[in-house]
């Protein structure tokens, strides 16, 4: 009887183990944004935002107050390994994944403000030296 049980109760747990695609994948981030570059002119504002090439989705730079720089991956928290889970959008701060919803407070290290997402979105290291914005992990 109880190896019965167990027989029954292992497929149970092995079937709702996380996959590798549950989460947001490590990727290795290595880039330098030089800003004072046209390309990058969008940023000179404190609450801007832009989206550049890298991470898993994509790359989120945003400026907050004076040289304040913070930097998320684009690939939504909520059910990641979709592939429209990114975010979209960025307006007044808030990115939007078009996918299923979620809102991110970005001058607040991504934290969600609407779900179903209940994590923030991924962070990467950022340090700012006049003019270069190194991104890593």
């Amino acid at each position: 009887m109880k190896s019965l049980l167990y027989i029954l109760i292992i497929p149970l747990i092995f079937s709702t183990c996380n996959t590798k695609d549950d989460y947001i994948q490590d990727i290795y981030v290595n880039i330098n944004v030089d800003l004072n570059l046209p390309e990058y002119s969008d940023l000179q504002a404190s609450g801007s935002s832009i989206f550049i090439v890298g991470g898993v989705e994509g790359i989120i730079i945003y400026h907050g107050v004076g040289n304040d720089y913070k930097v998320f991956d684009r690939n939504c928290s909520y059910e990641p390994s979709l592939s429209c889970s990114k975010i979209d959008t960025v307006n007044a701060g808030i990115a939007y994944c078009g996918c299923c919803s979620s809102a991110f407070l970005l001058s607040n290290d991504a934290s969600v403000i609407n779900s179903p997402a209940l994590l923030p979105l991924k962070t990467y290291n950022c340090i700012y030296d006049d003019p270069i914005l190194r991104i890593f992990n």
